[in-house]
């Protein structure tokens, strides 16, 4: 009874502040026909839906003009949340106006304004997995609704209503309204009119809902997809509006009863699914009108009438490279990388870098990234690079060598490590002295809480209210001596060193994959938590079993170390929350063999010096840790700006893990700017710098587009560069093994990807292979009544690649 009457509580609020509503079930599926016309903000008709009925109140986006970002939050599932909060901090944050409603399972709904033009449907673009779009022909459930078990939509406290959402972002737009397929349109629109193709599109859109009402039960859902993907294909023409195509095939569904048996969030994935890979497969140009194949609006190419007779005879269509295939799917290898650009770093560092590599025996590229992270931690967010008033990046940053056993990685990390070392120790007499300190804090603090003690008991005594316990005698934490780095430790060990070094602490593995596969094995998840969170700089909390907690201002820890790489596959395998985005990737080539030479010191002064530099950064004392910010100069600043707009339109051709990876470049360029701008005054002298220089951020965008992207994206592709990818390879490792020439979807999904996938999404990942030019569809005639069956061949060059 309370859950009834806090939902229509919530329905009747929502009308009172003029949003449409309607009902909805605990399943989230409509409950009356035709929702989007009978939405209304009625009360009368509300409370006549409400009279005894267990609904949740839904707001029909698209008639209330809003457009909600969709944060999903699922057991071994992408982390919406996770991912759209990194969209965000990468482009300055949300304005507090736009409103927020938490969703039972963890999400978030973020509600926007529609933007002015045309209106966004329930595309996602090119947003990253666990992020879904409810426009025009979609809906969600309103805030203030609860579920019988208790769990409900609460709106966050502090933001604005939903009737007062703001326009959504440019950036977020540009996002949603995916660049439209240039090279076909300019080669197609000389042959078919815009006025031609959208009136052939609309007559295809008026058949929807009769195809979709005849299809049989257990052919819904691939009817559905393949219709989206139909459809989409002449939006990709601008023939049709993807949100037209989303209403028509909402409203055929409800007529069919395929949303009431499927639910509102199956639905809308196979119809999202069809519609983004159509769109990347815009229509053929319609036949000359007289032909009847132009006038059926059916399909994407002629041939229907001729495949309903019995006897097979197949003809071949090819839609892939099928001479050239995409070998990067397939490819664990290193293959062709770029060298060190030894130029990015500054004049002072050549020698030094030049030297340590040859009295290594290894390329200098092996010395490069290790150099980086162990400098940068020591900076920590001692100091930060500004790039506006609201964005600011620590300079750490988490580097990693990857290659088999014995190539370089151990003793690369040992040329830098030793010199780390040497500081460690040289700071033996300072950290005694601090131990002395706090020696001297906790017997003051003894004393004044003896002479409260006494104060409280003779007030007592004259019948006084006794006085308040001062600050001074406040229990005193034990004292943990300062450590620049560590190479085994638990969080709850890191704790206390982080509180007593608050710019940051380094963490350093030869092999760091014991650390990443291991992070939900004894810690339920909570371990994965810290480490997002570590790269970051921001405020956590380390909650301790039956001690207090450790209150952190700043989380912030450096990793450096090495992957071999069937460890990096594992260790980041399924990973869905980017923790691998927040790596540099360096994949240097085994040195040639080199006479052992004295070029180089054990340890050379001038690295000591430099790491020393950096250690003692002032930032306050550590009772008042205060960071510093160091802004971009105006050019430095206008050259940052014309790498991110390269980034934000890069980013549009990218998905997946690879996408992810890019979109953390800016973040990435500014950090490695802060740490070769202080990395060069460390090793020179001087006063310290005040600002970054152009010169420092030109010098971070070629190390990261020269060297950095193209070797993670390497380190990357062992993982799978997306889901989607990762399944392809799957296949592909199938068909080798088992020799297959030929095979149909039903064998791909049953036996290659033991179900993992539906009937659509294997379609989706059958017509990816073929995009690549692994598989070739062959259509099959037959004569006589009957569906004929869809089979793909199998590139032969399969076979002729090891795997």
């Amino acid at each position: 009874m309370a859950m009834h009457q806090e939902n229509i509580t919530a329905a009747l609020a929502l009308a009172s502040a003029g949003i449409k509503i309607f009902p909805a079930g605990a399943d989230k599926r409509p409950l009356v026909k035709g929702w989007q016309e009978a939405a209304t903000c009625n009360v009368d008709q509300i409370n006549r839906w409400w009279d005894g009925a267990a609904a949740l109140p839904a707001i029909p986006c698209g008639q209330n003009n809003l457009v909600v970002i969709d944060c999903d939050r699922h057991d071994g599932g992408a982390d919406g949340v996770a991912a759209f909060k990194s969209l965000v901090v990468a482009r300055g944050g949300l304005s507090p106006q736009v409103p927020l409603v938490k969703t039972p399972n963890g999400g978030l709904h973020v509600y926007f304004r529609q933007p002015n033009g045309k209106a966004l449907g329930n595309g996602r673009g090119s947003l990253p997995p666990g992020i879904d779009v409810r426009g025009a022909g979609g809906f969600v459930v309103g805030p203030g609704a609860r579920l019988p078990d208790g769990r409900g939509w609460t709106a966050m406290i502090g933001r604005s209503s939903i009737h007062d959402a703001p326009p959504m972002p440019q950036w977020l737009v540009t996002m949603l309204r995916p660049a439209q397929r240039e090279e076909a349109r300019e080669k197609n629109n000389a042959d078919t009119s815009h006025d031609r193709g959208r009136a052939y599109g609309m007559a295809a859109l008026d058949r929807v809902e009769a195809e979709l009402a005849a299809a049989p039960t257990g052919e819904r859902n691939e009817r559905l997809f393949k219709t989206a993907f139909r459809l989409a294909t002449m939006a990709a023409r601008g023939w049709l509006m993807e949100s037209e195509i989303f209403e028509t095939l909402l409203r055929a569904c409800e007529g069919n009863d395929y949303l009431r048996e499927h639910g509102n969030r199956a639905t809308m994935k196979t119809i999202e699914s069809g519609l983004r890979d159509g769109l990347n497969v815009p229509h053929d140009d319609l036949a000359d009108r007289g032909d009847g194949a132009a006038q059926s609006g059916s399909g994407n190419g002629a041939g229907h009438r001729e495949q309903r007779h019995k006897k097979v005879e197949r003809t071949q269509r090819v839609t892939g490279e099928w001479d050239d295939p995409d070998m990067s799917i397939l490819d664990s290898r290193r293959g062709e990388l770029p060298d060190l650009p030894i130029e990015a770093f500054p004049q002072s560092v050549h020698r030094w870098m030049l030297n340590a590599s040859r009295g290594a025996g290894v390329t200098v590229g092996h010395i490069a990234l290790p150099l980086i992270g162990i400098a940068s931690g020591l900076i920590g967010v001692a100091r930060r690079v500004q790039a506006t008033r609201s964005w600011q990046q620590p300079m750490t940053c988490w580097t990693c060598l990857v290659g088999v056993s014995g190539s370089g990685k151990t003793p690369s990390l040992d040329v830098v490590k030793r010199a780390l070392s040497v500081v460690e120790r040289s700071r033996q007499q300072e950290n005694a002295a601090r131990q002395l300190a706090h020696e001297t804090r906790v017997e003051r603090a003894k004393a004044a809480l003896k002479k409260w003690k006494d104060d409280v008991a003779a007030a007592v005594d004259a019948g006084q209210p006794p006085p308040v316990k001062p600050a001074e005698a406040q229990d005193v934490r034990p004292f943990v001596v300062p450590r620049l780095y560590v190479s085994d430790c638990t969080i709850e060990r890191l704790a206390p060193l982080l509180e007593a070094r608050p710019r940051g602490v380094i963490y350093i593995a030869d092999e760091l994959a014991r650390l990443f596969m291991n992070l939900e094995r004894y810690s339920g998840g909570s371990d994965r938590a810290f480490w997002l969170e570590a790269w970051d700089g921001n405020s956590f909390t380390v909650e301790r079993l039956g001690r207090p907690p450790v209150i952190l201002a700043h989380l912030l820890v450096g990793v450096v170390g090495g992957f071999q790489p069937d460890l990096l596959a594992r260790s980041f395998a399924g990973d869905s929350d980017g923790i691998y985005s927040r790596f540099l990737y360096a994949w240097p080539p085994e040195a040639p063999f080199r006479e052992p030479s004295d070029d180089a010191d054990e340890v050379d002064p001038e690295i000591i010096n430099a790491f020393a530099r950096l250690a003692n950064l002032q930032a306050g004392d550590d009772d008042a840790f205060v960071p510093r910010s160091v802004p971009l100069t105006a050019d430095a600043r206008r050259v940052f700006t014309q790498f991110a707009q390269l980034a934000h339109q890069e980013r549009q051709s990218l998905e997946g893990r690879d996408r992810e990876y890019w979109c953390k470049g800016t973040g990435h360029v500014l950090r490695l700017s802060g740490t070769l701008c202080f990395l060069e005054w460390a090793w020179t002298g001087g006063a310290e710098p005040q600002a970054i220089e152009a010169r420092h951020i030109e010098s971070a965008v070629m190390f990261w587009k020269s060297y950095l992207w193209p070797h993670g994206r390497a380190a990357l592709r062992l993982v799978g560069l997306s889901d989607k990818h990762g399944h392809a390879r799957t296949v592909l490792r199938w068909l080798n093994a088992g020799n297959k020439t030929t095979v149909s979807r039903e064998e791909v999904r049953r036996e290659a990807l033991a179900q993992r996938l539906d009937a659509g999404e294997t379609q989706a990942l059958l017509d990816m292979l073929v995009r690549t030019g692994w598989l070739r569809e062959v259509l099959v005639k037959v004569f006589g009544p009957g569906r004929p069956p869809r089979r793909w061949d199998v590139n032969p060059r399969l076979f002729e690649v090891p795997l």
